[in-house]
């Protein structure tokens, strides 16, 4: 049962105004015990209805009210079935005395539910571009705060050229020995794979300090944040198992660059 098509087609609001058949009354109370959908979908109704008949409401004229609560007794024998809050909404909206009035409710409502959809549907538009304005501005926070940082008169730039192992391989380590603070920027290595990483080295004197792994793809990646290490005297890139090394793979150096 294609039950989002059974609840837009109209026959709930029938229900309860009372204007079925006592075959698709039942059939509707069936479904509504069924589907927990129908069943709260109809309360909703019953409810907007009643606030709506309790606002605009007049006394009905004598006799009116009687021969509508004499019909729903005789119903509620033969069907057995709750009737109180139906008689509440037919006995308020009795008093309207113009079907146009219900109609117009039910136009309004059914108006409010394709309303709701499309601006919920807009406010998830909005919360994803949002997110992608704050990605962007996030981005944009980070190389300015980088240029900043390259742009300081205590900054070195060492450019860590080719070792041979792979032509045009460069990469470059801005080095700040007053902040004690270090970024790498790569301009071109071989994309590694899911088992090996890239490790950055700084040489101080005779020993090789690690100052971090990294992952490498093609495309160029912004400035990243590496460990500072004092008094290096040149900074290396060697390709290792994932994880990293506690020395330095020579044959594997691809980038080797003097801070001089």
């Amino acid at each position: 049962m294609d039950i989002r098509s059974y609840i837009s087609s109209g026959i709930l609001e029938h229900y309860v105004l009372g204007r079925l058949s006592p075959q698709e009354e039942a059939e509707v109370e069936k479904f509504a015990e069924q589907y927990p959908e129908i069943r709260e979908e109809l309360d909703a109704i019953e409810v907007a209805m009643e606030e709506y008949a309790l606002l605009h409401g007049r006394m009905p004229p004598p006799g009116v009210l009687t021969a509508i609560l004499e019909r729903l007794h005789a119903e509620h024998k033969v069907a057995a079935r709750p009737v109180g809050r139906r008689l509440r909404i037919l006995g308020y909206a009795a008093g309207l005395l113009l079907a146009a009035a219900v109609a117009g409710l039910l136009a309004a409502y059914q108006m409010n539910r394709r309303q709701s959809a499309d601006m919920a549907g807009l406010n998830q538009q909005m919360a994803s571009l949002q997110q992608s304005c704050d990605s962007v501005q996030a981005v944009a926070q980070q190389l300015e705060r980088s240029l900043d940082f390259v742009r300081q008169p205590a900054t070195r730039a060492v450019v860590m050229q080719s070792t041979g192992l792979s032509p045009g391989a460069v990469a470059t380590v801005f080095y700040n020995p007053e902040s004690r603070r270090s970024l790498l920027g790569v301009g071109q290595l071989p994309p590694n794979d899911a088992e090996k990483q890239y490790q950055l080295w700084a040489i101080v004197g005779d020993r090789q300090v690690s100052m971090g792994v990294f992952d490498y793809q093609e495309g160029g990646e912004p400035l990243r944040e590496v460990e500072f290490v004092p008094d290096a005297n040149a900074f290396a890139v060697t390709l290792e198992d994932r994880g990293g090394s506690a020395v330095p793979t020579l044959e594997q150096m691809y980038v080797l660059g003097n801070n001089t």
